[in-house]
């Protein structure tokens, strides 16, 4: 197993991280389930000696947790959420074997926020005071924790956000957009022998999906191809029933304005309607961000970020934003979901480069 070493006496390994990030990964911490696990980081950062806060989410019980040397603003702030999609029980019992740590978590992204905690107070115990820890909840789903943190981070006058995700150990240097949102249909209901006097929601249904399918929502030379995933559709109450209702549920990865990408999908619906008399439907957008640019630094390899994360709030921060992190969204959100030990090793050592490139002034 690799090691991390400070100055002096001090040692930080890859055993000390993998500690830390079981002990995350061990709380259930499913999104509007966080109390638990923010209390634990919020004790252990107390415990390392550092200065927290509780950052209140509007009216709810839920708080972000952040985390400085002094009562001095910090220049730099390290980020990552603690809230995780919904896993098998068995999931939230962490496992290491063959250099690798398994757990709802381990790469997305309470892994890296054990490898944000060991820099973080590396630096801090080398005497810079320059340092903030930012650990958010409810970013798997509409991302309150970090519009919460926003007016705090902007009060401070934060210069840089670094922004923890699972990026293969690249540096993002840009974030498509995304345009989500779901379409609710009415139709009418009627015996299937007679289909002529329903409306039936669920062809409308399916064909909207064919024309949606067939939308070019553009490219970019540096956001790459846009996407389109139709991730829910559902509809209909029997098999000799014209189907009464349907809903389908979409999310475009946008490379250029994402509201612009609205007009061909209400376009589509409306020419669909067309050959389905009667049916009524509606467009609900749910979630609504541009691609975004993010800083460079030299000497890391860079990537193109395609999942969504925090950052399209960070920027209304007035901070500069970096996204890094070790593990791949690809292991992400499944049941076999890991990141290698090494991995979390050189994230070590990655997220201490990235802050001295930032305060001596990124090129």
């Amino acid at each position: 197993m690799s090691s991390c070493r400070g100055d002096g006496e001090d040692e930080y390994t890859v055993a000390r991280i993998v500690e830390v990030a079981k002990a995350l990964i061990s709380y259930p911490s499913v999104t509007g389930s966080e109390l638990q696990i923010m209390e634990h980081v919020d004790r252990l950062l107390k415990r390392m000696g550092w200065r927290t806060e509780r950052w209140s989410i509007r009216n709810d019980t839920r708080f972000n947790v952040f985390a400085t040397p002094t009562s001095k603003s910090p220049q730099v702030v390290f980020t990552t959420h603690l809230d995780v999609v919904p896993a098998p029980e068995r999931l939230f019992t962490p496992e290491v074997t063959a250099g690798v740590l398994r757990g709802r978590g381990a790469c997305d992204t309470k892994g890296l926020a054990a490898v944000m905690i060991h820099a973080a107070d590396h630096l801090r115990r080398e005497g810079r005071d320059d340092i903030g820890l930012l650990f958010v909840v409810g970013e798997e789903t509409d991302s309150v924790g970090a519009q919460a943190a926003v007016p705090e981070l902007t009060k401070r006058e934060v210069r840089y956000i670094v922004n923890g995700e699972p990026t293969e150990g690249k540096l993002v240097v840009a974030q498509k957009g995304v345009l989500a949102g779901a379409v609710t249909i009415s139709g009418k209901p009627c015996h299937s022998g007679y289909p002529a006097l329903g409306v039936d929601a669920n062809g409308f249904l399916i064909e909207l999906g064919h024309a949606l399918r067939r939308i070019d929502f553009g490219s970019h030379p540096i956001f790459g191809q846009s996407t389109l995933n139709l991730g829910l559709m559902r509809g209909g109450s029997a098999g000799n029933i014209v189907s009464s209702s349907a809903d389908l549920s979409f999310w475009v990865r946008t490379v250029s304005s994402s509201d612009a990408a609205r007009a061909p999908i209400e376009q589509a619906a409306r020419e669909t309607a067309r050959r389905f008399p009667g049916i009524v439907f509606d467009i609900h957008v749910q979630v609504l961000s541009d691609p975004i640019e993010l800083v460079p630094l030299p000497n890391f390899e860079t990537t193109v970020f395609c999942g969504g994360s925090d950052i399209s709030y960070y920027v209304d921060s007035g901070a500069r934003v970096l996204m890094y992190g070790p593990g791949s969204l690809l292991h992400a959100h499944t049941n076999d979901e890991h990141i290698a030990l090494e991995d979390l090793g050189v994230a070590f050592e990655a997220y201490r480069k990235i802050y001295h490139a930032l305060v001596s002034g990124p090129e």
